[in-house]
């Protein structure tokens, strides 16, 4: 239903922005009064703004584009007028397309209004700092005993009131930390911003200042950290950096050291007397790649190379060259060229939004629909879920048409969710289940797909009830809700009063063709023979079978052709148009029974024979077919919908006031 409730507001020449009819400006005059109410000008050049490209797009429109405008609302305001009148509104299959798309939109607006567009803003926020963290795990495994986990956390609260008494963490991380790499860095993570831990440590870290302890044991996947912020800072985003870089492998001796240094050294020396960098660097660099580009290693963030380098280039300033440098790769001079910082957060949306959605929205959603869950005292029956179970016919899939016959009325009647108060049935969540494309396909032999229905529809009731309020607390969203639901009754008007009532008769066909005859024509056609051939060779064959041994054909043909589709049709095409290739150009040439010589063609050769010639003529009632079917029914229905609109026109009261939109009030006359 809604794909053709689109298709009926696209040939309008609307979409579902439309229902603002009843707002009005008592400063702006009047373009029309549809059963007394008034479209002012505001509303006219909103609308047609809405839906014509914009302002400006609007502005270069031409008087005639604003008077059909105007038209094609007056006819869907009145059609909409007579889908109230008839009660559509309260119709089945109208509410219930309402149902899920206020479901789907309500995901929509939520996640941007409540969950991803104030995480990817804070995201951003957090991106403007940098962090430098120290921490202490305990670890846990991913399915700890409640004791284990009850310990793991005794442990980390005790190292804090360490802390808090004083106590080293570097000592304490030393003693305590099961991080492998403690022993290495003291429990030192270095600098880090928003994205690169996960969600929970870093929900910690940016919760405290600087030189303090997370007050609390802080849960992950991994265990429970102690977590201390060492420093907050700006973060300087990335830095364009050249190096000459002196390599060392795993066998280098001291002397290769003290080797490398001492060409650096003099490198140095001449970058102060005034040596370019870059020829510098193509002339002494071990560095194959960045030599060729004078050293440029191009722009390098935070924690994108190894930290030797990281902590020296990120404490330079631009223009600045370092000392010699040494790094697990060897010694390096470092010249910073260029700063980058962060971007502004429309320039970097869609690299936080891709983020986010791959690592953080889930859990996110998640934990959103569970507050509502409990804000709407949500619940779930386990008599129900029993009777569920029970009733569910496991030879099938949720594909089947019928997979739901083997639930008996009574226990389609058993209250299975109860949301905000109000109880849902398993018939009602069935309904649902066959609505949803997510939840289609799914073998209810498995527990599993019970499971993930209870949990895909609960959560859509739960943010269908969220919607409920939305619509009075958020303006566009209602009138959005509005519009749809305006469009679906406009379609079910429609139906009833358009397509259901178009019919199709022998009779009424041929009246219509008769009157139309001359838009059903035959264009010039040929149908002929070919045999298509790889080489020039095997078409001097095929001429010499057909001409000197005078073999039908057919049978050549049978023999030697090579092209696919024409093959068990020995050759044979069909009936083509005249201009559809070379080939069906030279047979219109040629008399019937005619045998060509080799044509070169499509990179090989073929040899045709031509069977008919069909001269352009009027097509018979017969071969008119499906194309005078689908122009009469196209002709049928709009005849009943000029009749309809011609109807309503007379039920509902129409006044346009055209000369408002030739000559709006304070502009010169265009007239």
């Amino acid at each position: 239903m809604q794909h053709r409730f689109l298709t009926v507001l696209a040939s309008a020449g609307f979409i579902l922005a439309l229902a603002l009819a009843g707002c009005t400006s008592q400063q702006s005059a009047v373009v029309a009064t549809i059963n007394g109410t008034d479209m002012t000008l505001d509303d006219f050049n909103a609308l047609y703004e809405k839906n014509n490209g914009g302002k400006e797009a609007a502005q270069k429109a031409s008087l005639e584009d604003r008077e059909k405008f105007l038209d094609l609302f007056v006819k869907f305001r009145l059609k909409v007028l007579d889908a109230y009148a008839h009660g559509y509104q309260h119709d089945s299959d109208v509410q219930a397309e309402l149902q899920q798309y206020r479901r789907n939109l309500a995901v929509t607006y939520l996640i941007d209004k409540e969950i991803s567009g104030p995480s990817l803003q804070r995201m951003y926020e957090r991106r403007l700092v940098e962090l430098r963290a120290s921490h202490i795990l305990i670890q846990l495994s991913p399915n700890p005993m409640p004791s284990d986990t009850l310990q793991a956390y005794k442990k980390a609260m005790a190292i804090i009131d360490s802390l808090k008494a004083g106590r080293n963490f570097e000592e304490l991380a030393l003693n305590n930390s099961q991080d492998p790499s403690v022993r290495t860095n003291k429990g030192d993570l270095y600098y880090f911003s928003s994205g690169a831990m996960v969600p929970d440590f870093e929900e910690a870290a940016f919760s405290v200042p600087a030189g303090a302890v997370v007050p609390y044991p802080v849960r992950t996947q991994f265990g429970y950290h102690v977590i201390k912020v060492v420093e907050r800072n700006h973060n300087p985003g990335a830095l364009r950096v050249s190096h000459i870089m002196k390599r060392l492998t795993p066998g280098s001796t001291p002397e290769d050291s003290a080797n490398a240094i001492k060409e650096l050294e003099a490198v140095l020396d001449s970058l102060k007397h005034g040596a370019k960098f870059d020829a510098m660097a193509g002339e002494y660099s071990d560095d194959n790649y960045s030599k060729e580009h004078g050293g440029d290693l191009g722009f390098i963030a935070r924690r994108r190379t190894v930290k030797e380098f990281d902590e020296v280039i990120f404490k330079m300033k631009v223009g600045e060259t370092s000392g010699i440098v040494k790094t697990p790769y060897g010694y390096h001079v470092i010249r910073v060229v260029e700063g980058k910082p962060i971007g502004s957060f429309q320039s970097m949306e869609q690299e936080l939004r891709t983020f986010y959605q791959q690592y953080r929205f889930q859990t996110e959603y998640d934990g959103y629909v569970n507050r509502l869950k409990q804000e709407y005292n949500f619940s779930r029956s386990p008599e129900a879920v029993s009777a569920w179970r029970a009733a569910l016919d496991t030879a099938k899939t949720t594909a089947d048409r019928n997979w739901d016959s083997s639930f008996s009325a009574t226990v389609r009647l058993k209250d299975l969710f109860t949301v905000g108060g109000t109880k849902v049935t398993i018939d009602s969540v069935i309904r649902m289940v066959k609505a949803d494309q997510e939840l289609q396909g799914l073998a209810l032999s498995l527990p599993a797909t019970s499971d993930k229905i209870f949990d895909k529809t609960s959560k859509d009731l739960i943010v269908e009830r969220k919607a409920r309020s939305m619509e009075s607390s958020f303006a566009d969203f209602a009138k959005t809700i509005k519009d749809y639901e305006e469009g679906s009754m406009l379609f079910k008007a429609e139906q009833n009063a358009v397509w259901g009532k178009v019919t199709a008769n022998d009779s009424m066909m041929h009246i219509y063709f008769d009157a139309n005859r001359s838009k059903y024509t035959w264009p010039d056609r040929v149908n002929y023979q070919e045999i298509y051939v790889p080489t020039d060779s095997v078409a001097k064959v095929v001429m010499f079978l057909l001409k000197k041994q005078k073999l039908p054909f057919d049978s050549v043909a049978a023999q030697f052709n090579t092209r696919q589709t024409t093959k068990e049709k020995n050759g044979e095409w069909g009936k083509l148009l005249v201009t559809t290739n070379d080939l069906t150009q030279r047979a219109w040439k040629m008399n019937e029974g005619d045998v060509s010589e080799p044509i070169p063609f499509e990179h090989e050769f073929s040899v045709i024979k031509v069977l008919e010639k069909d001269a352009a003529r009027d097509k018979t009632f017969s071969e008119a077919g499906s194309e005078l079917s689908s122009a009469f029914q196209e002709y049928e229905s709009k005849r009943l919908e000029n009749a309809w609109e011609d109807s309503l026109r007379q039920k509902y009261p129409v006044k346009v006031y055209k000369e408002v939109i030739l000559n709006p009030p304070g502009q010169p006359s265009k007239n």
